[in-house]
């Protein structure tokens, strides 16, 4: 498991250096994989704001953007495509570094030359998608140095969690443990309960647990009217540097809730649900489930699922199925936290040859 420096600090004043802090993990019996520095290998880097965006005069697939830097104007060739005007965007100005020691400097492109370089999440060695440039939030500071604004300095601590602490299994945990061993406050975070609706989520979908030995308890709320999008920059950081790859905002902040409380949860897009029903079932023998990776399994009766009416839509407390995942166009959803029998789990994790972070918890 992964856990980094800047996150356990939101929930520990740590009076500990980070090297410190890898000396602690296995003082306290908690052997530590390898600790790695990450954000120090960037300098030079910016935010910066596009003022304007021409078609490069030589070039069909570039473009020639005005950057306003903060203490000037820049203008860059770029090869991205996401971004617009008035756009916020990482910009490595000559002289910069880069991970990899890649220096920046300005240089001719196609007879145009470029003063430096917008940068992409994968060029700052943050996130792994190079889709494109990574656009900052609108109030993003302009001509604030990159590193110090998205906090990028940190370090990441691989640990060896043992089957008899489980409850190392989020970064809450072991700030817990730190915070006994150090004698120092935990500071939990703080959750502003919303109003309860009056409309139940008993009212929009009904939950039949078919065996109650592999799952002795499944609880789960409807929420309406979401809106898919990118989740914030800062918890897409924090996913991708404790090795979950950011997807959309609703499973961001589940796969965020797993990683900071150590539990699994799962969305469902809700209209995909046939006959507003969710049954937990053992699987039919030789039944085919097509996960969310893409992978079309069959399943043995001593495999749990989660299904509709029709179909099972989840290898439980696994992976999702593609047939109710979260889309773009997904409004309503079914947010599933349930406790499956361990053994089962991972049985059935290693017959389908699958395992994930939440099977793993």
């Amino acid at each position: 498991m992964k856990v980094t420096y800047n996150w356990l600090k939101d929930y520990i004043k740590l009076p500990l250096s980070p090297e410190q802090l890898g000396e602690k993990f296995s003082s306290l019996g908690i052997a530590v994989e390898t600790v790695t520095p990450v954000g120090f290998d960037i300098s030079g880097v910016v935010v910066g704001q596009i003022e304007k965006i021409e078609k490069h005069p030589n070039a069909d697939k570039l473009v020639y953007c005005s950057v306003n830097t903060g203490s000037g104007t820049k203008n860059i060739v770029c090869g991205a495509t996401n971004m617009k005007e008035r756009d916020k965007v990482p910009v490595a100005l000559d002289g910069a570094f880069l991970p990899g020691d890649f220096k920046i400097s300005d240089r001719k492109v196609r007879e145009i030359l470029s003063e430096g370089m917008m940068c992409s999440g994968k060029e700052l060695g943050i996130l792994e998608d190079a889709g494109g440039l990574l656009i900052l939030p609108e109030d993003a500071p302009l001509g604030k140095d990159i590193v110090e604004y998205l906090q990028l300095k940190d370090w990441v601590y691989e640990l060896e969690i043992l089957p008899n602490r489980p409850d190392y299994l989020g970064t809450i945990g072991v700030a817990r443990m730190l915070s006994a061993a150090l004698k120092l406050p935990l500071t939990l975070p703080k959750i502003d309960l919303l109003e309860a609706p009056k409309e139940t989520a008993a009212s929009a979908v009904m939950v039949t647990i078919k065996d109650a030995t592999l799952c002795p308890r499944y609880t789960a709320r409807v929420i309406k009217g979401v809106r898919p999008g990118e989740a914030p920059l800062w918890m897409k950081i924090r996913l991708a540097r404790s090795g979950i790859r950011p997807i959309s905002n609703i499973v961001d902040i589940t796969n965020y809730v797993l990683l900071e409380a150590g539990h699994p949860l799962h969305a469902f897009d809700l209209k995909l649900l046939s006959g507003g029903e969710i049954i937990v079932r053992r699987a039919a023998v030789g039944e085919e489930l097509t996960t969310l990776d893409g992978v079309k399994r069959k399943m043995a009766a001593e495999n749990l699922v989660i299904a509709d009416a029709d179909r099972a839509v989840a290898l439980a407390g696994i992976m999702g199925g593609k047939t109710a995942e979260i889309t773009s166009v997904t409004t309503d959803i079914l947010l599933e936290s349930a406790y499956f029998d361990p053994v089962n789990i991972r049985k059935t994790s290693k017959a389908l040859n699958i395992s994930t972070e939440a099977s793993f918890r």
